[in-house]
């Protein structure tokens, strides 16, 4: 994979959710792997995203409004296709 910031919005966008569950198929996740030992933003990135959803399991399902995740992931893929 390549480093340019398509390359990483685009995974970011797209296969982030499946290689934290566990639902990215393994030469996928190799590859993600990969730019991810080789892209200092994209490690970064997934530390932060790990770290927020850290936090959020700490809060109670009923403490976090189902529109308020939804506004907040509209808001996240917005500002990524807004800097393409």
């Amino acid at each position: 994979m390549t480093h340019d910031a398509i390359t990483c919005k685009r995974l970011i966008l797209e296969y982030l959710v499946d290689y934290e569950d566990g639902a990215m198929p393994e030469d996928v996740r190799r590859d993600l792997e990969w730019h991810l030992e080789h892209c200092p933003p994209c490690l970064v990135f997934l530390k932060e995203y790990r770290a927020t959803g850290r936090t959020l399991r700490m809060l109670k399902p009923k403490d976090v409004p189902k529109n308020l995740a939804e506004a907040v992931w509209g808001f996240v893929i917005s500002r990524c296709r807004k800097e393409e």
